[in-house]
This record gives structure tokens, C-alpha cells and sequence, in this order.
């Protein structure tokens, strides 16, 4: 970076330029001379009487008998300028030995400030807008002063101040020495990209490293030679070129190119002088995203949108490919559902040093469709559970008849998992481990269910669980696909979430080998497996969540007492009953529950859960528990009061009444 800058002067150095180039052209112009018209100075003519023009007008150093034409007149004189440092150029314009009262502007320029190597700050600095030509000087009094600043300008300087005046112009040249600069300081500046792809598997295989060179004033510094070397050449990686050359701006690179193991690395810069630093890591990896290192969340699991348009959840997905190194930057992730809405596709963030690494996001809102079964439940009330027509409690074995209950899919091109037996990142036939339906390891009847879910559960993830007894991993995909009815196998009408137009409509199960672009080239050639890339997925379940409790037919809470409860003087009673939303889904969350018990003659009485209900996709269990006084017969109503707060504010309060009585008999003394 530069020490600093001061506004603009391309505009003004340019129109001087041309001015200067095209008068002398023409024969005008001249060193410290021919300011024609300046302090009544006659200009020429062809009519009679004019003179031939002012002769006696110059640009120069001093005044008076020390007066010197065509100089600048600079502050340190003839000794070097350090680097980074500056001195004060000044100028006069006289005529006839005086200095001139016109307003004229005087214009300083030279190579290194051509170049930005050196900047010109006006004495005093500024007094016109930051974007004001920097090195321009108006004077009414005929002496122009400026500052000098050496910014990365070595060696010899020719600056040169002009002025123009009545169609001529004048100027007067200076040549300033800047000792060199000393290398203070190598610092690493980027890598682009910072994620790149192994060797032969596509995608970027080549990053840019760059490093700045600066000087012990800060400034940039050019023509330092600056060599590199890689911290390991892991299965080929290698530079382009191990030295360069720092540029005008003091900025150096190098190019590592990928090689066929994936790795991190990084590279050390180093200077002559043997001032180093090293480069961050540059990951180098598959550069798709694996099965099993795609997961996908969302914000809110159960909004309250059954009975509201608009209501959004945030749903994030992070991908990662087999080594579990973010998927590049870019990498997009395609999106579908089975009720709302949804957007269609995020792009991966990958910067290694963002908390966004590997993962993007979209925003799923409430809107029709809304899912419904065609046939629903039944409740239970003696076991507080929801039955669907099969015979099974709703979200077991594969049973599903709820309304409100949608599944999001998403989708990206990646490859398929497998365990890396040996360890060497690649995909090694009879010694890696990928399942298939077909594997008889574990239990093989687990197995052949889990190949037939969307998103079914790895290889490796089975044997973490299961200590390897009764492994069921399964890492060969078919089509990704919506589980509309949530039984864990594609069924015929469901939609297959694929981002090919051109792929065939009908399903595809696993083709039983593994395939991603970890498999040698000479493997797939013999068909033990298959660089093809697949479709990655995963999905999650969303619930609209209803802002009404579930009822019985004749209106009660499922569980709530048809009669008057029997408190026994003294006696605790505990009463539970199901709350659920109006689909049989979880209640919303931060529903509030309150119990009036003033008018039951009882001695105390609590309501569970206490405070706001938490956020869950499934029903819960409300228990209301009363205990009976000593001196007064339990008698009347108690009040619960479910409290359901709106998605845009407000609520819904629902009352429930249980009746309270006692067989008690109270013996008079």
C-alpha cells in the first residue's frame, strides 16, 4: 500500500502534456522564458505597432540578481532523499524581474509520479475537494510551492513545473536522487482459490499465491526477488515458478499447481535478504461434495404456517467432499419440497477463514400446497398416542397420516461415500468398504431397507453406531426423490428431484459399485467402479404448525376427564392429556400454559409443562396435577389456559374446564 494519496491528476496531467507537446510542435513554449502578456507584456501581431512578444517572462528558481531560469529550487539541494522521505519544491514566475500578479497555475510531474511512485501534496495541503489534482499549484503572486514524497521511487527523478500563459508556455526541471529502500517487511496477501482440485478430477487444479513486498517506510518496494518453496509435494503438487520479481506495487506470486493425493499446503516465501513468511493453507481435495458429509438444518423445524401465508424458516445446507474439506466456493445446491415454497438454489461460501465455510442457505415460506393424507388418524386416547389406518402410531415404522408434514431435498453433484480401508484417498476395489444391497456384512435385511431411503444412512456412520455388530450402511444411491408419505421408499407419483432435464423420468436405484472421481481410471475402464458423478442429497421433515389444539369428536382435549375428577381431602391426582396441534402435529412453540383453580376448593394445583412449551415437530403431554385440602371439599372448575402466540403477533387463547369433585366426607367434631 502506499503511504497515502492525494485526489486526482490524471485529467489535469494530461490536457498539460498534450498543451506542451502541441506548442512545441508549433515552435512555442520554451525553458524559463516567453510568458507572453504577463503584467501588460504585449502579445504579438501582424497589425502595426505590436511587438514581437514578452521575452522577459520565466519560470525559476530565487529572485532578484539570484534569480536562475528554467530551475526548481529544491529544499535538500543537491543531497539524496532518503526513502520515503520528501522535500519542498518551489518555483517563481517573473517578468522583467518581478514577480507577476496574474493568476496563473503551475503544474509538477515526473516519472515516479507518472507512475505513482511518488506523490505531490500542495503546501499547506488541500484547499478543493478530495478528488482536486494533487499536484497543480495556483498562485496570484507568482511563486508556487508543493511537497515532494518519495513512495517507493529509487534512483534519479526528472521533475519538471510548468506553467502556461497567452497561448505559450514555460518550465523549469529539477532532478531529485531517492536512495533505495531496505526490505522491512514479506507478508502474505492471498490465495485464488484457496480450495483447489486434485489432479485429473476437473475443477480448478492451479491456485495463485501472492506476497507483498514492502520497505522500512512502508511503501511498496519493486524489483526484490522473492523465492518460494511448498511444505510437501504430496503425490506430485508442485510450483510453476519458485522465484519472481516484486512488481511496482510490490506484489510477487507464485503458481502450485495440484497434484494426485489430497493434502494441505503452504508455501514460504523468502527474499534475498532472508526475510520469509509463509503462506495459509491451500486445501487440495476432490473438489465435490460426498454423501455422507451433506447435511442439511433449518431455522425453524416447526413454524407456525399452517394457517399463515408468509411465515419463513431459514434452511442451510453444508457440503464437504470425502476428505471432509469444504466444497469449493460456487459449488450450487439445488432445492425442492413437497408443500410451501422454497428458493431453488444457493451458492457455496468456502472462504477457510469464514465461519460460512462450506454451506449456503435459502428461504423455504408458508404457502399452498399444504400436505394432506387421504386418510387420517385415529386417536388413542387410554396410550395418548395417534393411529394411522395401517395399525401403527403416526411417525413408526414407516406410518405417516398427518397433514401439515413436508419434506425438503436437497441436491448437488458429488460422489458417492465409501471407507477408505487403507487410508491413501482413493477408491480401491476388494479393500475398501462400499455397501450395496447386496453386502452381507452386519444385517443384510436393515441393509436392503436403508439402499431404498433418499437419503440413506453411510457405511461408515452404521459402523460408528453399531460397533460394527449388526452394521446395515448402505452408500449406494438411487435417484434422490420426495418421500411424500414419509414410508422410506420411492413410491410411484413421487417427484425425483434431479437437476437434469435429460435424465430418464423413471427411477433409478444404485448401479452397486462405487461411483466419484476417486476411482482410478483403470478401475473404471475393468467396471469396478465408475468416475461418473451422482447426485448428492439429503432431506429433512418441516411441520406446519396449526395455532388450534387437537380435539376429540365431542370437543375435549384427547385425555381430558368426561367427568367430575375425584380429589380426595389431602389427596394428589395427576391427569395427563395430549397437546397437540389441529393435525396432530406438535403444538407451536412458546405456547404458554396457565391453571385457574380459584374456584375448585382445592389447596393447590399445577399445570406441566411450566412456562412456554418448546418447539417440537411431535405432540406432548400436558399433566394438570391437583391436591385436595384438609378443610374444605375439592368442588367446581378449574381452568387451563393454552395461550398460542401468532406468527405476526397477537395470540389464540383456548380455555379447557375440568370439573372437580370429592368423595371425602369431612367428620364434625
Amino acid at each position: 500500500m502506499r503511504i497515502q494519496t492525494f485526489g486526482s491528476r490524471a485529467s489535469t496531467l494530461t490536457s498539460i502534456l498534450i498543451l506542451t507537446a502541441g506548442l512545441a510542435a508549433c515552435g512555442g513554449g520554451s525553458s524559463g522564458t516567453a510568458l507572453d502578456g504577463i503584467n501588460g507584456g504585449g502579445g504579438s501581431s501582424s497589425s502595426a505597432g505590436g511587438d514581437a512578444g514578452n521575452d522577459l517572462a520565466q519560470i525559476g528558481a530565487g529572485n532578484g540578481t539570484d534569480f536562475r531560469a528554467g530551475e526548481i529550487n529544491v529544499g535538500i539541494g543537491e543531497s539524496a532523499l532518503s526513502a520515503g522521505g520528501n522535500t519542498l519544491l518551489s518555483v517563481n514566475v517573473v517578468n522583467n524581474g518581478s514577480l507577476i500578479t496574474d493568476s496563473v497555475q503551475v503544474t509538477f510531474t515526473s516519472p515516479c509520479f507518472a507512475n505513482e511512485e511518488s506523490l505531490f501534496e500542495p503546501r499547506g495541503g488541500l484547499t478543493c475537494d478530495a478528488d482536486c489534482p494533487t499536484n497543480v499549484v495556483n498562485t496570484s503572486n507568482g511563486q508556487a510551492s508543493i511537497r515532494y514524497i518519495a513512495n517507493g521511487c529509487v534512483g534519479s527523478d526528472s521533475i519538471q513545473a510548468t506553467t502556461s500563459y497567452g497561448g505559450s508556455v514555460i518550465s523549469a526541471s529539477a532532478t531529485i536522487e531517492v536512495e533505495a529502500d531496505t526490505v522491512s517487511s514479506l507478508s502474505y496477501i492471498d490465495a485464488d482459490p484457496q480450495f483447489i482440485s486434485l489432479k485429473g478430477t476437473g475443477g480448478d487444479e492451479s491456485t495463485s499465491i501472492r506476497f507483498r513486498v514492502k520497505g522500512s517506510t512502508g511503501a511498496p518496494m519493486k524489483d526484490v526477488n522473492v523465492s518460494f518453496e511448498l511444505n510437501t509435494t504430496a503425490g506430485g503438487l508442485k510450483l510453476v515458478n519458485d522465484s519472481a520479481i516484486s512488481d511496482n506495487d510490490g506484489y510477487v506470486s507464485t503458481t502450485v499447481q495440484s497434484g494426485t493425493v489430497p493434502t494441505s499446503v503452504r508455501i514460504t516465501a523468502t527474499t534475498d535478504g532472508g526475510i520469509s513468511t509463509q503462506s495459509s493453507e491451500v486445501v487440495v481435495s476432490t473438489g465435490l461434495p460426498d454423501q455422507n458429509s451433506m447435511s442439511i438444518a433449518a431455522s425453524d423445524i416447526a413454524p407456525n404456517s399452517w394457517n399463515f401465508n408468509g411465515v419463513t424458516s431459514e434452511i442451510t445446507v453444508n457440503v464437504a467432499d470425502a476428505f471432509n474439506n469444504p466444497a469449493p466456493d460456487g459449488t450450487p445446491v439445488y432445492f425442492t419440497t413437497s408443500g410451501g415454497a422454497i428458493s431453488s438454489a444457493c451458492l457455496v461460501s468456502t472462504s477457510l477463514d469464514d465461519d460460512a465455510s462450506g454451506r449456503c442457505s435459502v428461504t423455504w415460506q408458508s404457502q399452498n400446497p399444504r400436505p394432506e393424507f387421504d386418510q387420517n388418524f385415529t386417536i388413542d386416547e387410554q396410550n395418548l398416542t395417534l393411529i394411522c389406518p395401517d395399525g401403527n402410531r403416526a411417525g413408526t415404522n414407516g406410518s405417516e397420516c398427518r397433514d401439515g408434514r413436508l419434506k425438503i431435498v436437497a441436491t448437488t453433484i458429488g460422489n458417492e461415500s465409501f471407507i477408505d480401508s487403507n487410508g491413501n484417498g482413493l477408491y480401491d476395489p476388494e479393500v475398501d468398504v462400499f455397501y450395496n444391497e447386496d453386502s452381507q456384512e452386519g444385517d443384510p435385511a436393515a441393509r436392503r431397507q436403508n439402499c431404498l431411503n433418499n437419503v440413506p444412512t453411510s457405511g461408515s456412520a452404521s459402523h460408528q453406531t453399531s460397533q460394527n455388530s449388526d452394521a446395515y450402511g448402505c452408500d449406494d444411491l438411487g435417484d434422490p426423490y420426495i418421500d411424500r408419505n414419509f414410508n422410506g421408499r420411492y413410491d410411484a407419483q413421487e417427484e425425483i428431484a434431479t437437476i437434469n432435464e435429460e435424465v430418464d423420468q423413471e427411477y433409478n436405484y444404485g448401479n452397486e459399485i462405487y461411483n466419484g472421481v476417486l476411482c482410478r481410471a483403470e478401475d473404471e475402464t475393468a467396471g469396478l467402479c465408475s468416475r461418473a458423478p451422482i447426485l448428492v442429497r439429503d432431506d429433512m421433515l418441516l411441520v406446519m404448525s396449526c395455532n388450534s389444539t387437537l380435539r376429540t369428536s365431542d370437543g375435549r382435549l384427547p385425555g381430558q376427564p368426561t367427568q367430575a375428577v375425584d380429589v380426595p381431602l389431602g389427596g394428589v391426582v395427576s391427569i395427563a392429556m395430549l397437546l397437540a396441534d389441529c393435525n396432530g402435529n406438535g403444538i407451536p412453540g412458546g405456547t404458554e400454559l396457565s391453571l385457574d383453580f380459584t374456584g375448585a376448593g382445592i389447596d393447590s394445583a399445577e399445570v406441566y409443562p411450566n412456562g412456554g412449551v418448546a418447539k417440537s415437530q411431535e405432540p406432548g403431554i400436558m399433566q394438570v396435577v391437583f391436591v385436595g385440602g384438609t378443610t374444605e371439599l375439592p368442588s367446581g372448575l378449574a381452568a387451563i389456559n393454552i395461550e398460542i402466540p401468532g406468527p405476526f403477533g397477537g395470540s389464540v387463547i383456548e380455555t379447557v374446564f375440568i370439573s372437580v369433585t370429592s368423595s371425602s366426607v369431612i367428620e364434625e367434631d
